[in-house]
């Protein structure tokens, strides 16, 4: 994922939750790491909470200032990661009845876990013999934390879905050494210094079944992971759809890059789908949510500053200008008048 897409997305809190818990396990100063980053401590202890990527980025660039000589703590902190950590797309790994299905899954748009792109390698004939992480728009000091992240996740879940040691053939890592901690599940030749992060296998076992393996469940787990995206490619109704994510979500979903990622597309592809249909996103997104505004000021009693909040606002002033460049009138003046209008023998429902 891009800098300028990840930047603009709010991330499940999981990440920085355990990173601060390494640093306070290791007496490390994690409370002005989480103040530089501009993070609440209280944001990190609600289960399922989010917060904005940015501030995740800063949180990691604290964790690897505190922690440069520590690479114990980085594979400590890679451990922290399990298929749950994934949802709905962690489920579809662990269920792949193949390395190719894994590899397929692992790669797919838009969905990696920060500044990383990941690319199956292929064989001359098109099967796929390994897979690759590259870091085009990380931080340069983030990148060796990010190597054993990745090298420290992909290789214990890949022993795991094999039921074994797996057959890596070769492992070619971004980085001048690599500390043997983080080679547990490795047992080939280790080529450091290399462009990208490469994990290496035979080709031919990636259409081999995998013992833990359910071709149903993932499946059912692929699809659970691309729901939306499903529903809009069946009908074609990408206005529609992009209107869908904002009400779910309208305080998480106000930019192009979340819906976008919420939809597993690029941003480049969902603007171009839009301008295909007449539409823009800001378009879709201001009409969306005027409606919803108008639907909060008209049919419950929460306050303009609560509506504010759930669509996304930083202050009320803010929602009450754009609210009046929607309707042409301020909030309260829309509430009354709507309120008006139902108590008015002669109103029309």
């Amino acid at each position: 994922m891009n800098l300028s897409s990840y930047q603009n997305l709010r991330v499940p809190n999981f990440s920085v939750h355990n990173l601060r818990q390494i640093l306070e396990e290791a007496d490390l100063d994690w409370r002005t790491a989480l103040a530089n980053a501009e993070i609440d401590p209280n944001a990190l202890n609600r289960p399922g909470s989010t917060i904005p990527a940015r501030k995740e980025l800063a949180f990691q660039l604290q964790f690897v200032a505190l922690t440069r000589d520590r690479v114990d703590l980085w594979v400590r902190a890679a451990r922290a990661y399990t298929t749950s950590t994934y949802g709905a797309r962690g489920m579809a790994l662990a269920t792949a009845p193949t390395v190719a299905a894994w590899a397929e899954v692992t790669s797919a748009t838009d969905n990696a876990p920060g500044l990383l792109e990941i690319t199956p390698l292929r064989a001359p004939d098109g099967r796929v013999a390994g897979i690759e992480f590259t870091y085009p728009d990380a931080p340069e000091e983030l990148i060796p934390f990010s190597v054993y992240r990745d090298l420290c996740v992909t290789t214990p879940s890949l022993a795991w879905l094999y039921g074994g040691t797996f057959p890596f053939t070769r492992v070619e890592v971004p980085l001048a050494e690599v500390s043997p901690e983080a080679l547990t599940y490795v047992s080939c030749n280790i080529d450091c210094c290399a462009e990208a992060l490469r994990l290496w296998w035979d080709p031919a076992i990636s259409t081999d079944e995998l013992p833990f393996g359910n071709a149903f469940q993932h499946e059912a787990w692929v699809k659970a992971d691309a729901q939306i995206i499903d529903s809009f490619r069946a009908t074609g109704d990408w206005p529609h759809t992009v209107a869908k994510a904002i009400r779910a979500a309208p305080n998480l979903n106000r930019t192009l890059a979340n819906v976008a990622a919420t939809l597993r597309v690029s941003p480049r592809t969902l603007q171009r789908k839009l301008e295909l249909t007449g539409n823009d996103f800001a378009r879709v997104r201001d009409e969306t949510l005027s409606d919803l505004a108008c639907d909060l000021l008209s049919h419950t009693d929460h306050s303009v500053s609560e509506i504010s909040r759930k669509l996304g606002y930083a202050d009320p002033a803010s929602f009450t200008m754009a609210f009046k460049r929607w309707r042409g009138m301020p909030p309260t003046a829309f509430r009354e008048a709507s309120r008006y209008g139902d108590k008015n023998p002669g109103h029309q429902h």
